[in-house]
């Protein structure tokens, strides 16, 4: 992921932190247990990075509003918003990009497949 390898290299963080904080720039309020799930990590080496993103005061940790309010839920701190703003603004303009390159067809195309996986 070319906007994790960015975000790495600008911020002095490890690959799999820059996941985590884009990860959690577009699913807000993930608990630690999906979060691992779905970056395809383990507890501990989950728990080392988000300590450290934590300690950045990039991320902040919430109670659940539903359920068990042990459950805690991630968020990127403003701070966090500002380190992945340059790479969000780059996807988008490469989705832009591609999107204008492979004409309306694909785009109702891409459209069309998407919405039949929801």
């Amino acid at each position: 992921m070319k906007a994790a390898s960015e975000i790495s290299r600008d911020f002095d963080l490890p690959q799999l932190a820059a996941r985590v904080l884009i990860t959690i720039r577009f699913q807000p309020g993930q608990t630690v247990t999906g979060l691992r799930d779905q970056l395809d990590t383990t507890t501990p080496t989950l728990a080392r990075i988000l300590g450290d993103l934590d300690q950045r005061g990039l991320i902040e940790r919430r109670q659940s509003d539903h359920g068990d309010r042990r459950t805690r839920c991630l968020f990127l701190s403003h701070e966090g918003k500002r380190v992945t703003d340059p790479a969000t603004l780059a996807m988008r303009d490469s989705l832009r990009s591609a999107y204008r390159a492979a004409g309306s067809g694909a785009v109702s195309g891409v459209r069309a497949v998407l919405e039949a996986l929801i």
